[in-house]
């Protein structure tokens, strides 16, 4: 079986631990109230403005504050869930450090603070950290690696060749130096001969490991936004090849991902008295939201996912003119939107 990319579990789609609880201002309004009609059963608290009565709102009030408090410091230590310093601190905790993407420039006016990591490129490295200690070269390790290579890589794609042994008449193997067996390469793992790119190897081998990996280098909306630079490429390849982080039995391939580009232009008919400026603005950030989400290997974009972004509240009807199918990729490929065009019919205009 080949290596396939990474598939960690989405944390974020686990239900809340028990260390989460709902919470209720009614029921704890009930609790304290039932707690003091067992201290003074005598009491008789028939009138909602009862000062009693006000003094066990205002604590149930005050519990529910603290219990929200807690909820939050709870989510806080959560990797799902954590953010900001508090991921900065969890990622310590396995030797991760969030990696700076553009340093700070004091020499400029005004001053520019430096871009760092975002959340979700960083919880997943932490994720991936324990696969980065394994030394028998999983897709998690390797993935965990080529992320920390370079804070440009916005996606990796990890994959083998296979192999199967050939049956061979006795006449043949007689031929054959004593207790040899010919091997078929029955997947190539995406080593393909290929004069355009000085990464290719041809023929695959035993213990070859092809890196892809999916840049976020250069400007979104345009042509090849995504394809790896030679630089890029070179940076994960001395990266894989330490001997610390490299199996002494792999060699290791790096190539760019295959950018498959292409349009989006709909048209937006909307129901009579809406805001048509407002209404094409919320459709035209969800389609971009959403082919953001999507810029990864191994993602499509479907007609009828952009149709759901793109029929916020106020569209009556959606006409999609490009594309005009699914883009559908295979792992090693991502859809890239090179122009995201959103109108008006005639009549909203």
């Amino acid at each position: 079986m080949s290596l396939t990319n990474f598939s960690a579990i989405d944390l974020s789609r686990l239900p809340a631990p028990n260390l989460i609880e709902p919470l209720s201002y009614e029921k704890i309004r009930a609790e304290i109230l039932d707690d003091f009609k067992t201290r003074f059963p005598d009491a008789e608290l028939n009138l909602v403005s009862d000062p009693v009565i006000k003094l066990v709102e205002s604590f149930a009030y005050r519990e529910l504050l603290l219990r929200q408090r807690i909820n939050e410091s709870a989510h806080g230590v959560l990797l799902a869930h954590s953010s900001s310093q508090e991921l900065d601190y969890l990622g310590n905790r396995f030797g991760v450090i969030r990696e700076t993407v553009i340093p700070a420039n004091e020499e400029v006016t005004p001053p520019q603070k430096a871009i760092m990591e975002s959340d979700e490129r960083f919880r997943e490295r932490i994720y991936l950290a324990l696969e980065g200690y394994s030394t028998a070269g999983p897709a998690g390790a390797y993935k965990f690696h080529t992320y920390a290579a370079s804070p440009n890589i916005k996606d990796v794609h990890i994959d083998s060749p296979e192999f199967s042994y050939l049956d061979l008449p006795e006449s043949v193997t007689a031929l054959l130096p004593e207790q040899s067996r010919i091997l078929n390469c029955t997947y190539s793992g995406g080593i393909e001969q290929n004069t355009t790119d000085s990464t290719a190897f041809y023929p695959p081998m035993p213990g070859d490991v092809v890196i892809t990996v999916l840049s976020a280098e250069g400007s979104k909306l345009t042509q090849g936004y995504g394809k790896a630079s030679e630089a890029l490429k070179e940076s994960v390849l001395a990266k894989l090849n330490r001997d610390d982080i490299r199996p002494l039995t792999d060699r290791v391939h790096v190539k760019s991902a295959e950018i498959i580009d292409f349009n989006v232009v709909a048209k937006l008919h909307l129901y009579p008295g809406m805001d048509g400026e407002l209404v094409s603005s919320a459709a035209y950030q969800a389609a971009q939201a959403f082919l953001d989400d999507h810029h990864k290997l191994g993602h499509d974009v479907s007609l009828s996912g952009l149709y759901a972004a793109l029929h916020q509240v106020g569209v009556q009807r959606v006409e999609l003119t490009e594309p005009a199918a699914d883009i559908v990729v295979s792992g090693v490929q991502v859809a890239n939107c090179c122009s995201l065009t959103v109108v008006l019919g005639e009549e909203n205009v």
